[in-house]
């Protein structure tokens, strides 16, 4: 997502730095520039370095490192941003808690991302959403309107749609849903989004993330924002086996303009990396539900899934969703 943003930002006029710690993909991209494919098909020169390279200070630093990384990157943030920069924090899950105790809270800005993206190769990177759906939905952390978040949605409209919100832990939650029903399902279901939607016991499984997920955004008393295509959150949740056929047909529509998102999941297991199951997706609801007494037995058997397949005890198969026991 970095470099495609990044791209999209150089080719509107901004001077941009794209740093990260992959030096085959720093040099690909100072050597033959940015190039973007799938919905979207353009290479742009941009520059770019590894954050030991780095010496400037920055007004924004766009951050969409893993929160796993938090304690190795974060230093580097602090140390690039200006006295009075702005940290934009595009990670997944609920992280701008973790950010703002690093470099304060009043230089952190929320931003809840609607779209995916693949790295392909060094230099390459590939939008698998469609183009006109690029949304960003922003906000203070205080979910006040300043100056400076406006400023920021007029930046990102060079890379998309930029919205302001007035509840960044309800718009973070809306997201945490959407990852946790068709991410974790797709890495269980060994595939895309598509892949989730096609499959009958996948789509299943996905509904029931959705509605566990929804009854603890109740019990807290968040305030959603609408998903991907505009659907009320509550218009999905059901009660019965009948209920939830009934809205099969709603959940498959939900994310078909995105089908071809392959999960982050599937890439770290894939290169070793242990999976954020537990700091960005699935187990933050797991632990959410316990605290506030919702169950969540779906939810805690596919965390349990890909548990099992970071470890090697489970291969990257198809054929786990089968494991899922779905009320």
């Amino acid at each position: 997502m970095g470099t495609i943003m990044g791209a999209l930002l150089a080719k509107a006029g901004y001077d941009i730095t794209l740093i990260d710690i992959n030096k085959e993909h720093v040099d690909a991209l100072n050597t033959k520039g940015a190039h973007i494919i799938g919905n979207l098909d353009f290479i742009q020169p941009v520059k770019a370095a590894a954050p030991d390279e780095v010496t400037d200070t920055f007004d924004y630093i766009i951050y969409q490192t893993k929160p796993t990384q938090n304690e190795s990157s974060l230093p580097n943030v602090a140390r690039m941003l200006k006295d009075d920069g702005v940290v934009i924090v595009g990670q997944n899950g609920m992280p701008e808690e973790a950010v703002a105790a690093v470099v304060g809270q009043d230089r952190v800005v929320g931003c809840i991302i609607g779209w995916g993206a693949t790295w392909m190769e060094p230099g390459v990177s590939k939008l698998t959403s469609p183009e006109d759906l690029m949304d960003y939905h922003l906000a203070e952390i205080d979910n006040q309107v300043t100056d400076r978040l406006k400023d920021i949605v007029d930046m990102f409209n060079h890379a998309g749609q930029a919205h302001i919100i007035d509840d960044l832990q309800g718009g973070r939650f809306s997201k945490l849903i959407i990852n946790c029903a068709f991410s974790t399902t797709g890495a269980v279901v060994n595939g895309t989004f598509g892949d989730v939607i096609d499959c009958p016991q996948g789509i299943r499984c996905a509904a029931h993330i959705y509605n566990e997920a929804m009854a603890i955004a109740n019990a807290a008393g968040f305030k959603l924002v609408p998903p991907m295509e505009g659907f009320d959150f509550n218009v999905l949740t059901f009660k019965t086996t009948e209920e939830r056929e009934e809205l099969i047909p709603a959940f498959q529509f939900l994310v078909g303009a995105h089908r071809d998102i392959l999960t982050q999941i599937l890439f770290d297991i894939a290169a070793g990396r242990y999976p954020e199951i537990d700091t960005t997706y699935n187990g933050v609801l797991t632990r959410l539900g316990k605290s506030l007494g919702v169950p969540t037995p779906v939810n805690d058997q596919v965390a349990n899934i890909i548990h099992r397949m970071a470890i090697g005890e489970l291969k990257c198969d198809s054929a786990n969703i089968e494991l899922v026991e779905l009320p």
